[in-house]
């Protein structure tokens, strides 16, 4: 039996991400204090924003408006907590 994983697209030879551009890591978190109008980033924060260029700046503002929403368990943070009910975070 035969499995065809690649299904014609082309194999990646060498190390996978080599061909990914290299990233100036002090100019991004230049550029992202800039946009967001922050003094500070964390290195976690810079790395985040290289890794989802598109999906940043959005998840920032997000957790700088709702705080650290990571700590909320799934349905708490999709749903909200039931009425009349207090979590602890």
């Amino acid at each position: 039996m035969v499995i065809q994983i690649l299904k014609g697209m082309p194999r990646v030879e060498g190390r996978p991400g080599a061909s990914i551009p290299l990233v100036d890591f002090t100019q991004l978190k230049k550029d992202l204090k800039d946009t967001l109008g922050v003094a500070s980033l964390t290195d976690k924060d810079v790395i985040t924003a290289a890794m989802f260029p598109n999906e940043f700046e959005n998840f920032y503002r997000f957790r700088q408006e709702f705080g650290p929403v990571d700590k909320l368990d799934t349905p708490t943070f999709f749903v909200g907590p039931d009425r009349a009910n207090e979590i602890q975070v």
